[in-house]
């Protein structure tokens, strides 16, 4: 156990919580076969990726658009041809993404002991979908569309904090990116906890805690 005292967990959704990089790969994988081209899945992965972080820093649109849009930058890229209809199946199959297998229960633990919330980068109908397979309610849930900007900005957590009605100090999130999340936290005033969901971007301010798994915070919470 830990000696964090907090009132409440907040968490990052896609790649914390739900296995975001084994569904995009999947998805990818898929696309890619039913186009007969050799590209790598994975290298058009990074590419999509880094196409979506400069959209994401820009004036605010629905997050199935820049979906869309960065996979069609990614695509053209490794001259493949783009369909409309890519981008809007993308959108639908996140919200079919599953959490990884040991949030279930982790939350279900931690739910006995601290409000729990979300705050992400997505649209409403997307995170409608994916709240169902956590098995547990969560007490605040943030989005890109509630406050018309995506992480690294703070409006989502300023807007969590304020849902939650606590002090950064008395909140603890979760999350295995650095980029979008844990500096923004951080700069808050909110405590840090690194959720290891594979390789891990550098992360200069000091963590409060680093698990690999949702139960693993649980344990080291005393829920």
């Amino acid at each position: 156990m830990t000696d964090i005292s907090v009132d409440a967990i907040t968490f990052d959704c896609y790649g914390t919580l739900i296995d975001w990089d084994r569904g995009l790969r999947q998805y990818l994988t898929r696309l890619l076969i039913a186009k007969r081209v050799s590209v790598p899945a994975d290298e058009l992965h990074k590419t999509w990726e880094a196409m979506q972080f400069i959209r994401l820093s820009r004036p605010y649109r629905r997050y199935r658009v820049i979906l869309a849009e960065s996979l069609e930058d990614a695509l053209r890229r490794f001259k493949v041809t783009y369909d409309p209809e890519d981008g809007q199946r993308l959108a639908h199959a996140m919200g079919s993404w599953r959490p990884f297998k040991d949030v279930p229960e982790g939350l279900a633990r931690l739910k006995r002991k601290f409000k729990l919330g979300i705050v992400s980068n997505t649209d409403r109908d997307i995170m409608s979908r994916t709240l169902t397979y956590f098995g547990t309610e969560m007490d605040v849930v943030v989005i890109a569309e509630d406050v018309k900007a995506y992480k690294p900005s703070p409006k989502g957590f300023e807007e969590a904090l304020k849902r939650l009605s606590l002090p950064p100090e008395r909140v603890l999130h979760a999350a295995f990116g650095v980029a979008y999340d844990l500096g923004a936290a951080k700069n808050l005033g909110m405590k840090l906890a690194l959720v290891r969901r594979g390789q891990v971007d550098h992360l200069s301010a000091p963590l409060d805690l680093e698990v690999a798994s949702i139960t693993e915070l649980a344990d080291k919470l005393g829920a």
